[in-house]
């Protein structure tokens, strides 16, 4: 944490100036239009239509060069920049204006025959490649969830059985704590009872040094969590177990990779809470931190595991009936097998405290300062610095 600490005192009057810009860009945010729910001419089934619109202006100041692509719309811990001791690099700041986030849904909902039937579909528009800051900034739909469910059973595309989507903090980024959490979105299989979940994921596979991505393989992804709940919160067991495989013409190998830990959400008084998540496992890489921890690495044309421990911790303050405020801690740390390749990420952490401001119930305005690292196995590091506003509406 020693860097992260450095970097919140650098800079001070490029701050202060993001923040003025901030500010002003959040006054002149436009509102979107209502929410809707309607049913078809038979009446039984219920749809709706929701989401919401969201402006973000950030401010990144990063130690060692400059950051591209999906790094400038939200924080991505792979996209801070990295440099070795001696290294030739300048510092660089950048004002990103984006509205890439806002995201819309239609879901559908009614019995059939006595059995509950629904269906969500939801898209934004973050990480695409097409479009440019130019002229229109014109990016493509991007597919987040599309799936349906029949009693019990989900099959589709949506949050891993594996993801605590109730212990995220609360942020004005698109994500708080990467770090330290399970975040993935895919296709499964799932089967809900009471409190607890099995499902069956897509087996895809990230390691380092295979020719094709990891993408061979047989043996569906098994993932699984429990739930305790009461009136102080919840605490949930996650679970997963999976096989790494890499079949690239020059190897044909798999090991088996597991993940386990617990995540919640914890009451504090009458308004506050404290949010968690805690994670340990050996070849779980891509199901964490948003990509900064690979399943594998091929080391003579073997597979070798990656171990990793991922935590994170949010403390919520609510400070009245329309504003709250978050401290959000989020740490990597990875354990890469002897003879890893030197660009491969050895750790990432970060801290972010925010500010959220409710004038109406579907209207939020925030304020972030993020201070973040990432160091490569090489011992390469670097900083990010970040102010971010955001005004986001609802409905």
């Amino acid at each position: 944490m020693t860097s992260i600490a450095k970097t919140g005192f650098r800079a001070g009057l490029a701050r202060t100036v993001a923040t003025t810009s901030v500010a002003a860009a959040l006054a002149a945010a436009p509102l979107a239009a209502s929410a809707y729910s309607f049913t078809d001419k038979s009446g039984k089934v219920q749809m709706s239509i929701g989401g919401y619109a969201k402006l973000s202006v950030l401010y990144s100041d990063t130690d060692k060069g400059s950051m591209s692509g999906l790094a400038r719309d939200i924080y991505l811990p792979t996209g801070i920049p990295v440099a070795g001791a001696g290294a030739t690099v300048q510092d660089s700041q950048v004002i990103d204006f984006t509205a890439r986030e806002s995201r819309i849904n239609f879901k559908g909902k009614t019995d059939i025959d006595g059995h509950k039937v629904g269906m969500t579909l939801e898209i934004d528009f973050l990480g695409t490649s097409d479009g440019n800051e130019v002229v229109s900034n014109s990016y493509a739909p991007r597919l987040r969830h599309y799936f349906f469910t029949f009693d019990n059973w989900l099959f589709g595309q949506t949050w891993s059985t594996a993801m605590d989507t109730a212990a995220l903090a609360e942020s004005v980024d698109f994500l708080a704590a990467p770090e330290g959490i399970i975040f993935i979105r895919q296709a499964m299989v799932r089967y809900s009872r009471d409190n607890w979940q099995v499902a069956l994921e897509n087996p895809q596979s990230f390691v380092s040094g295979s020719g094709d991505n990891g993408d061979v393989g047989v043996v569906p992804d098994l993932t699984g969590n429990y739930k305790f709940t009461g009136k102080w919160g919840h605490v949930r067991l996650n679970g997963l177990l999976r096989q790494v495989t890499v079949d690239d013409g020059n190897i044909d190998e798999s090991e088996m990779g597991y993940g386990f830990g617990a995540s919640g959400k914890i009451k504090v008084g009458q308004a506050d809470d404290i949010r968690f998540s805690a994670m340990y496992g050996d070849g779980m890489g891509r199901y964490t931190s948003l990509g900064l921890v690979r399943d594998g690495v091929v080391i003579n044309n073997q597979i070798e595991t990656v171990k990793s421990t991922i935590l994170s911790a949010a403390y919520r303050h609510v400070w009245n009936a329309k504003s709250s405020s978050n401290i959000i801690l989020s740490s990597a740390d990875i354990d890469n097998p002897t003879g890893s390749p030197g660009s491969l990420n050895k750790g990432s952490t970060s801290i972010q405290v925010n500010y959220l401001y409710r004038p109406v119930k579907q209207v939020t305005y925030g304020i972030m300062f993020l201070g973040a690292e990432r160091e490569t196995e090489n011992g390469a590091d670097g900083d990010l610095t970040r102010i971010q506003g955001s005004a986001k509406y609802s409905f």
